[in-house]
């Protein structure tokens, strides 16, 4: 009779033998089927449109310094830079800029007249690092439009919670285009709030 102990090297030698063989075996001969690539089934980013009456509780900027006005030359100085300066032809071609200063009102948005309308509405971009992460939100958006309808400022008036999710509703809504406010038959500037809303639906 064999001696079950003194053949125990044997025995676990033989085993993992055949333990690496079937391993071997069915790696080589057993079809490998990858998962699935994880997928939405639908992603919708939406916009609430409204705007809101948020704007009645944003305060009003502080004005504006004055520029200063230049003081006129005396005569004397006039008629010496005539005689000094040679006669050019040059002409300084002056590269316009959006009209800035105290003289432009900022109307709170429940006193405007004629309110300003969407004409030109940008959808921001969902962070993918968000959207994979299921992270969802609405950030609000004051944005001060100028006498032209454009975006001139832009910030955040109410946080979404999540940082991301800000930024991109900040660039999008700098790309917005607004009809221009009146007031008294005149443009004048207005805040306005832009909701943005950032949800994941249909499973996702």
């Amino acid at each position: 009779m064999k001696d079950h102990k003194l053949m125990y090297g044997t025995y676990l030698r033989a085993g993992m033998l055949a333990s690496l063989v079937t391993f071997i075996v069915l790696f080589l001969f057993v079809p490998y089927a990858p998962p699935a690539p994880y997928e939405l089934r639908r992603e919708i980013v939406t916009m609430v449109e409204n705007i809101s009456s948020y704007i009645e509780r944003i305060e009003q900027p502080p004005p504006l310094d004055r520029h200063r006005l230049a003081v006129a030359a005396e005569s004397d100085l006039i008629e010496e830079a005539a005689e000094t300066i040679a006669a050019t032809e040059f002409r300084e071609d002056l590269i316009r800029t959006m009209p800035t200063g105290p003289e432009i009102e900022i109307v709170p948005y429940y006193r405007v007249e004629v309110k300003p309308q969407p004409l030109v509405q940008v959808t921001p971009r969902y962070p993918d690092l968000a959207r994979r992460a299921g992270i969802e939100g609405t950030s609000v958006v004051k944005a001060l439009v100028d006498i032209d309808g454009n975006i001139i400022d832009a910030q955040i008036l109410k946080p979404s919670g999540n940082q991301m999710l800000d930024e991109e509703a900040l660039l999008a809504a700098r790309k917005w285009k607004f009809s221009p406010a009146k007031q008294r038959d005149r443009n004048v500037r207005v805040y306005v709030a832009i909701p943005m809303e950032f949800r994941l639906t249909g499973g996702g």
